[in-house]
């Protein structure tokens, strides 16, 4: 049976979203630094949603009015967050594709200016996601070696907010697992 314990209450203060090609090592622990990883910057203060779900349905039987035993249909993982900084990591992000050098007539460079193509049949980018959060106490890392953007909100630009650039982020099948979490969190140490 549980016990009242206010220690094991968590907050989100501190957190980043990085990004990494398929197949980026991962740290195995929750201090190593992501080696090969981009952070993504600033998020909006709702900070990142974490949506694990399965999908199951029942086995009904004509001898009980309930079901006997359930079947797992599907399972996923999703993340759910806002970019606030307008740059080539977030961007590349946001519409799967990455910035290349404009150039002009004859294949010149046009200096300063940069060019995002927009295909009309656009590959579907699959990239490794970390998410990292804390507090004074504990800090915890949801690691998601393979996924892709499975949605994107609207793009709004407007005069008097920033540009956000919305995403759901979907986890796919990566040797079995969808993902996994470390914490150094003392209130889920595993109890005898």
């Amino acid at each position: 049976m549980g016990s009242n314990n206010a220690g094991s209450i968590r907050f989100a203060p501190k957190g980043r979203i990085l990004v990494a090609p398929v197949g980026t090592a991962a740290p195995t622990d929750v201090t190593s630094a992501f080696t090969g990883w981009k952070e993504l910057g600033y998020v909006s203060p709702d900070g990142c949603e974490l949506t694990p779900s399965v999908d199951s349905a029942p086995i009904e039987v004509w001898q009980s009015a309930t079901p006997v035993k359930y079947v797992v249909n599907a399972a996923a993982c999703s993340l759910k967050f806002t970019l606030l900084q307008f740059d080539a990591d977030g961007t590349a992000l946001y519409f799967g594709t990455t910035w290349q050098q404009a150039k002009g007539e004859n294949d010149t460079p046009i200096t300063g200016v940069y060019r995002l193509d927009l295909a009309s049949t656009p590959e579907l980018a699959e990239r490794a996601i970390a998410v990292e959060w804390g507090d004074a106490n504990s800090t915890s890392r949801l690691i998601i070696p393979r996924g892709m953007i499975s949605e994107r909100e609207g793009l709004k630009l407007t005069r008097t907010n920033a540009q956000s650039l919305g995403v759901t982020y979907e986890a796919l099948d990566s040797a079995g697992v969808l993902g996994y979490i470390l914490s150094n969190a003392a209130s889920i140490a595993p109890t005898a």
